[in-house]
């Protein structure tokens, strides 16, 4: 690092190569699961938190590329969150993906105009989690093996 600050090569070269993946889901086991899922990836770094607000606080100081969201928290729902991150134009290019065991066809729907980029029903296949998440950030397929 300090080669690169002496020869004015740019940090953010090292911290691009991670992607930035916030985990927000307020049931432990499932945001365990995801953590080590995507940390064991080694593609992503992984942050979770539980409740809609600490998801507020972590998403300005992560700047997550992408946001594993719960639509149901104990605080507030999954829309609210979409929208108050569509609303700044720091997060513009932050994709979130809501996932959720219970919920209605029209509240997909509604979560999708709020702002969210795709959905997940719960339960779901973890191959396809990362699958999608790949999709939404651009990244190539990794091969199993």
């Amino acid at each position: 690092m300090r080669f690169m600050r002496t020869n004015e090569i740019p940090l953010e070269i090292l911290e691009s190569s991670l992607k930035r993946v916030l985990v927000v889901d307020d049931d432990p086991q499932i945001a365990s699961l995801m953590n080590d899922v995507f940390g064991d990836d080694g593609r992503f770094e992984v942050r979770v938190v539980h409740t809609g607000y600490d998801a507020g606080l972590e998403t300005e100081r992560f700047k997550p590329h992408l946001i594993v969201l719960d639509y149901m928290l104990p605080d507030i729902n999954g829309n609210i969150v979409c929208e108050r991150v569509r609303s700044s134009e720091v997060h513009q290019d932050t994709r979130i993906l809501c996932v959720s065991g219970v919920i209605e066809a029209d509240e997909v729907e509604g979560l999708m105009d709020s702002g969210a980029d795709d959905f997940m029903k719960k339960p779901f296949d973890l191959r396809e989690l990362i699958s999608r998440v790949e999709s939404l950030l651009d990244m190539t397929h990794r091969s199993a093996g």
